[in-house]
């Protein structure tokens, strides 16, 4: 049993100096240690604006209207290796990319991983922000 979720690649842009790298990975698929987070090997892809997304699919896993270039920013899917893909995108990220999952089961929760640009990352969660009224 796993916990359904959508998983958002937000402004996850590749540094220039990574982009060969994770190119490379991404059409091969292979690289030491990468093995659990394959399947989102296989889904990511990058747009025309150099960003990183998933490539759409007909197996109804894909929230979004494609785009043009048959490109959407989030999957369906019992993501069990979120962290360990944020963990692997966050020596490639630019500044401000972030991986959200949001819960499509009846609790509604949402969670994710901010990259700093230096690889690092931080945890995201919702939280209240403004007064009561």
């Amino acid at each position: 049993m796993g916990y359904e979720s959508s998983l958002h690649l937000i402004d996850v842009k590749i540094k220039a100096e990574s982009a060969a790298e994770v190119t490379r990975v991404l059409k091969t698929r292979r690289c030491r240690g990468l093995a659990p987070i394959r399947y989102f090997l296989e889904k990511a892809a990058f747009d025309s604006d150099g960003f990183l997304v998933f490539k759409s699919s007909e197996d109804g896993l894909a929230p979004y209207v494609p785009a043009d270039d048959g490109t959407v920013p989030a999957l369906y899917g019992k993501w069990y290796e979120a962290e360990q893909i944020a963990s692997w995108l966050k020596q490639y990220s630019e500044k401000g990319g972030r991986i959200v999952l949001h819960s499509i089961e009846a609790d509604g929760n949402a969670w994710g991983w901010e990259f700093d640009g230096r690889g690092r990352m931080r945890e995201l969660t919702l939280r209240p922000i403004g007064k009561w009224e």
